[in-house]
């Protein structure tokens, strides 16, 4: 499944970061800047009744955040990412021909982007955190037609999708990579989310006439989403 190698390539490069961020030691001409740039492989936990219709998802997070004060235990923090928790794989002929044979691939996802504060502890080995946020949710399933390796889609298809909103409420821990501008992030965030419509695997229905039935589900879209990645302050350079 593509999600599970989304997971594995995600992992790769946060430990490939890890290897980089701990080779960047400050030197005489740059100091840390107030912003701050991170990445997490993300893993989604549905929540309440959204656990009943949706199973967990795989994705990315990328995050920013600004310092209000010198130090930073005051912080703007802002968010943007998205899981895909289902897929459909069958195979097709092409139209007027069953000498060729097309991938027909049906992807689930939710994309987010939030906005809020976070608290932190910016001093010492082991660095910990709290942030709210609010978010706007984006729920979507897409078809599209590939040849047989993957290496082409060939056409695609928006086929369900809805917007919603959740309030975000989390914590976690930062670990710094010694004198180095990198760290190691260690997180969750309660997704509290609004009611919204989705499909899930199983939900669009192929007909015999070439039409198809989609039966969408609603609920509320309550969920956890575990990170786990690296974070950099953008340096800058000194005024000596």
């Amino acid at each position: 499944m593509q999600s599970k190698a989304v997971l594995v390539l995600s992992t790769a490069f946060v430990f490939a970061s890890v290897q980089v961020a701990g080779a960047q030691i400050y030197n005489m001409d740059e100091i840390p800047s107030r912003f701050t740039v991170g990445g997490d492989v993300a893993i989604s936990q549905p929540k309440g009744e959204f656990a009943s219709n949706v199973p967990t998802g795989y994705g990315f997070d990328l995050t920013g955040m600004f310092k209000i004060d010198p130090k930073g235990y005051f912080n703007l923090r802002a968010d943007v990412g998205g899981v895909q928790y289902g897929r459909e794989r069958q195979q097709v002929n092409f139209p007027n021909t069953g000498r060729v044979s097309l991938d027909l691939e049906t992807d689930n996802r939710i994309g987010f982007g939030s906005i809020g504060v976070q608290l932190q502890n910016p001093v010492g080995w082991f660095r910990p955190y709290a942030n709210a946020a609010v978010a706007a949710t984006y729920f979507w399933t897409e078809s599209s037609i590939k040849d047989n390796d993957n290496s082409e889609t060939i056409a695609s298809t928006t086929n369900f999708d809805d917007w919603s909103r959740a309030w975000i409420f989390g914590g976690g821990l930062m670990i710094p990579f010694g004198r180095s501008i990198g760290a190691l992030n260690l997180g969750a965030r309660y997704h509290y989310g609004a009611r919204a419509r989705y499909l899930r695997e199983g939900d669009i229905t192929d007909n015999s006439d070439g039409s198809i039935n989609i039966t969408p589900r609603e609920s509320k879209t309550d969920l956890v989403l575990w990170q786990v990645g690296v974070t950099f302050t953008i340096p800058r350079p000194s005024n000596h």
